[in-house]
């Protein structure tokens, strides 16, 4: 039985190869070709793009494909999807979850999948760049493939996986340590493949555009800043997430910490201030240790300072690897790279994603969310009263290391920004995990850079959200219209509804087509303007005869008190830890 079934998938497998290896600076890749919507395109699933980060490479950045990797008597046949990179995997028994977590865990992960229409020349390329907090994800989940998207915007689209948590982004200074940001540098490395690779599928390398969500358009925005990832691509789009806002990165300090406590704890070093082994030695111990005990270890620290936070590895912000520099620098002296093209974009409801996993089912924040029940169900409700909201402002105000009065300050701002508690807090989440820092750095780059600049709201709830619909236009849901989900799984979809969202989706990746391809969008959705900063609105009804196209400030009106609040606590912190330094060089 067992032979029989190996003989169908090869017959199968027949059937779909597309007979002819593309020829590559690394040698000779095969595809195969599936129908989409009545055109072929071809897959490429699992194809290396560095060398894999075991044994000795574990920890460093990641290492350049050798010429001739592929030789002709061992031909790449990319038909297995890329590995997620190790991570723990929660589940919560809920599609509209777990269908973003790897099917499969392996620390040769620094793999890409790709999807290239039959017989294009010189096509624009777009990589995507997954989220989940630097920790968790991978680029090989169902709703990231690539094949309608490619297929509409006659584009080939790129999606690599990268390092995440303690393996891409570890921290150890001085000799012989570990040089932090790998995950970064892995992406950087997939964009140097695929600019010295792609013209053999088709595609022009001087026409690449990032695109990310959520840490994913952190990632657009961290390429931004830094010099060496500027000749491989021209284009970027940034969809819920800079590396600018203060919760995507952490100080070396605290990486560096949060890495010794993982050392203490898989006995690689005695305390974290034990000086009796070099990191040489502590970074040798480290190799040898499993995936699941570096796993296990590393979501078991928190470094004192740091931001409470189940994912505490997150990118550093100052290096001499990928930024060279610091961030901060760079922002302030506008030393970033200008020379793009760049689109930001949001939903509605950004925080509502963070509210139903991690704020639901107890009385102090007053929301449920029961993932066996319909998402109309009256048991998933939020319905806020004073008492959940003032909880949520006091957790708010911790996060944000506010005091007191400030605290109370946060409360006023946001009391008056809706007209219910719920959706009070709803803003305020959203607007400091998302959407003022998004704003802010969108302007300041729509005001330096000489290339065009846009911004689109996503207002709009799929009908196939699986979420409460209290959570209303989420995090995330652009790209159900984005990567054509209508068109690839119809069974989702009621049949007087398929249609209408089918056209929707359309409309939407033919203005991200005409983007990747011309660095525009449509005539109807205007150029951010840096003195008067306007967002498109993707509504229900985009692309309907006869209807306007809708715009909306840019930054949320509660995000000007809430950036004066937020300066001042900074301004205030920072003064209380000088003082505390000069008492403390005092003489005794």
């Amino acid at each position: 039985m067992k032979l029989s079934n190996f003989l169908i998938f090869l017959i199968n497998l027949a059937t779909y190869w597309n007979g002819n290896g593309i020829k590559t600076y690394f040698g000779e890749i095969v595809g195969f070709d599936i129908t989409v919507l009545g055109e072929e395109v071809t897959h490429y699933f699992g194809v290396p793009y560095a060398q894999s980060p075991t044994g000795f490479f574990r920890f460093k950045p990641p290492y350049e494909l050798e010429q001739n990797r592929f030789k002709e008597n061992n031909t790449y046949y990319a038909v297995h999807k890329a590995p997620g990179c190790p991570q723990i995997i929660r589940k919560m028994g809920f599609d509209g979850y777990d269908s973003l977590n790897p099917k499969d865990t392996n620390e040769n992960c620094l793999r890409l999948n790709m999807w290239v229409p039959k017989n294009g020349e010189k096509m624009p390329v777009i990589v995507f760049f997954h989220g989940g907090s630097w920790t968790v994800r991978t680029g090989s989940a169902d709703k990231f493939n690539g094949s309608v998207l490619a297929l509409k915007t006659k584009s080939i689209v790129v999606v690599p996986n990268f390092r995440l948590g303690f393996f891409g982004f570890a921290y150890l200074s001085g000799k012989d340590g570990i040089e932090g940001n790998m995950g970064l540098l892995d992406q950087q490395m997939a964009l140097k493949w695929i600019n010295r690779t792609i013209e053999s599928f088709g595609g022009d390398k001087d026409k690449v555009t990032i695109f990310g969500t959520g840490t994913g358009s952190s990632s657009v925005a961290a390429h931004l800043f830094s010099s060496n990832s500027k000749p491989f691509f021209k284009r970027g789009i940034m969809s819920s997430g800079t590396i600018t806002h203060f919760m995507s990165t952490v100080s070396t300090d605290i990486a560096e910490k949060n890495t010794r406590n993982v050392s203490v704890l898989l006995n690689c070093i005695s305390s974290i201030n034990d000086t009796s082994k070099n990191n040489a030695q502590i970074v040798e111990c480290l190799r040898n240790k499993t995936i699941a005990e570096l796993l296990d270890a590393a979501r078991n620290v928190s470094a004192p300072g740091q931001m409470p936070t189940p994912f505490p590895f997150m990118p550093v912000n100052k290096d001499t690897v990928f930024f060279n520099g610091s961030i901060t620098d760079i922002y302030n002296k506008k030393l970033f790279n200008k020379d793009v093209d760049l689109m930001f974009g949001r939903t509605a409801d950004e925080a509502t994603f963070f509210m139903a996993t991690g704020f639901t089912n107890n009385t102090q924040f007053g929301c449920y969310f029961y993932p066996d029940k319909p998402a109309n169900d009256s048991a998933n409700k939020c319905e806020m009263n004073i008492t959940n909201f003032e909880n949520l402002v006091k957790f708010g105000g911790k996060i944000l290391n506010f005091n007191d009065t400030e605290t109370a300050k946060l409360k006023t701002i946001y009391n008056d920004s809706a007209t219910t508690y719920t959706n009070r807090s709803i803003r305020i989440l959203s607007d400091f995990i998302f959407d003022c820092e998004l704003s802010r750095f969108a302007i300041t780059f729509a005001n330096v850079s000489r290339h065009n600049t846009y911004f689109y709201e996503y207002n709009r709830r799929s009908p196939i959200n699986l979420w409460p619909e209290w959570t209303g236009a989420m995090h995330g849901d652009d790209l159900i219209d984005i990567f054509g989900i209508p068109f690839r799984c119809p069974e989702k979809y009621a049949q007087g509804i398929w249609q209408r969202e089918k056209d929707y989706s359309e409309n939407v990746m033919w203005a991200i087509g005409n983007f990747t391809n011309y660095g525009n969008t449509t005539t109807v959705w205007y150029k951010l303007n840096a003195t008067e900063p306007k967002a498109f609105v993707f509504n229900g009804q985009l692309g309907q005869t006869g209807t306007s196209p809708q715009y909306k400030n840019v930054t949320p009106l509660t995000c000007t008190e809430y950036d004066k609040l937020f300066i001042q606590s900074i301004l205030r912190n920072a003064l209380l830890n000088i003082k505390k330094m000069a008492q403390n060089n005092l003489p005794k």
